[in-house]
């Protein structure tokens, strides 16, 4: 006859594992990553379109070390931020320190994309193009996943596809 312990121990472990089990079995058969345990990750919701990932944009802000703007931090990424929010995106903010420079410039990343750098003065122009360009690969996203499930649903009817072609 097993010892009270053994059984308690494999009771606790059934508990415990049969959870997992079974939701992974159901992330199987659904795809839906919000079943996967310990597996949800913005990448994946984003891929099943239950989120849309939004910060696609980052604004690095190159302050040089011999700059003598008095101007903030917070208020350099408050503005960033408030502009893009006008234009219904989301934007990170980066700060990187140059040395030996006295000027101050933002470079708008979205993608492989760079647009800029801007000096200060001129950043709000390279705002709208970063929120068009962070447009377009989302769009693009989009129609290459719309593509992905068509031709996933033409793979499982191959066979009647090749018929009446």
């Amino acid at each position: 006859m097993p010892k009270k312990d053994t059984i308690v121990i494999l009771l606790i472990t059934v508990f415990i594992v049969t959870p997992a089990i079974l939701a992974l079995g159901a992330y199987f058969v659904t795809k839906n990553p919000s079943l996967r345990p310990l597996g949800i990750t913005v990448e994946r919701l984003t891929e099943a379109g239950q989120i849309e990932n939004k910060s696609l944009i980052v604004a690095v802000i190159d302050i040089g070390t011999e700059t003598k703007d008095p101007t903030s931090k917070q208020t350099y990424k408050q503005a960033i931020e408030t502009a893009f929010d006008r234009l219904e995106t989301e934007a990170s903010v980066k700060f990187r320190s140059i040395p030996g420079s006295s000027q101050t410039t933002i470079t708008y990343i979205v993608g492989e994309s760079r647009i800029g750098p801007f000096p200060v003065s001129r950043a709000a122009e390279g705002i709208l193009a970063a929120a068009q360009a962070e447009r377009m690969i989302v769009t693009q996203r989009r129609a290459v996943a719309k593509e992905q499930e068509r031709r996933e649903s033409l793979s499982k009817s191959a066979f009647w596809q090749k018929v009446f072609d």
